[in-house]
């Protein structure tokens, strides 16, 4: 993905549970539902946009949720910052005393996953999920 401009655009609902950031194709955005915050990533998750999560996460670990949620369903390509950014959130996340959850990985992100191992260092999970 090549990218000459970064839309940085931050929101904030009323509420402060909506987080966004987005450029070309990639976006990422969270929303804090009680004790879960859920981040949903859509595009590809690589060197140039794996600072756009690192961002989202950095916000969402303002809250100390206990758990986060990374549904990775719209992902089309990781590359090797995307997972070490991956890493870093579980590393973060856990050291907060918290818990993170990859959601439905994509064919893609699943692939990728299994084949550096990583699928057994992450909770990985698929299906539908009671709201």
């Amino acid at each position: 993905m090549t990218a000459s401009t970064v839309d940085h655009t931050w929101t904030e609902n009323a509420t402060g549970s909506h987080l966004e950031a987005h450029t070309g194709d990639f976006a990422v955005d969270a929303v804090r539902q009680g004790p879960v915050d859920r981040v949903r990533v859509r595009g590809e998750l690589d060197m140039a946009t794996a600072p756009l999560l690192g961002g989202v996460l950095d916000g969402v670990y303002g809250h100390r949720p206990d758990q986060v949620e990374i549904d990775l369903s719209g992902v089309t390509f990781v590359d090797t910052q995307g997972l070490t950014m991956l890493v870093a959130a579980h590393r973060g996340l856990a050291g907060r005393g918290g818990r993170l959850v990859l959601r439905d990985p994509s064919p893609v992100a699943a692939r990728v996953l299994a084949l550096t191992r990583f699928d057994r260092y992450f909770d990985v999970e698929a299906g539908v999920r009671n709201e």
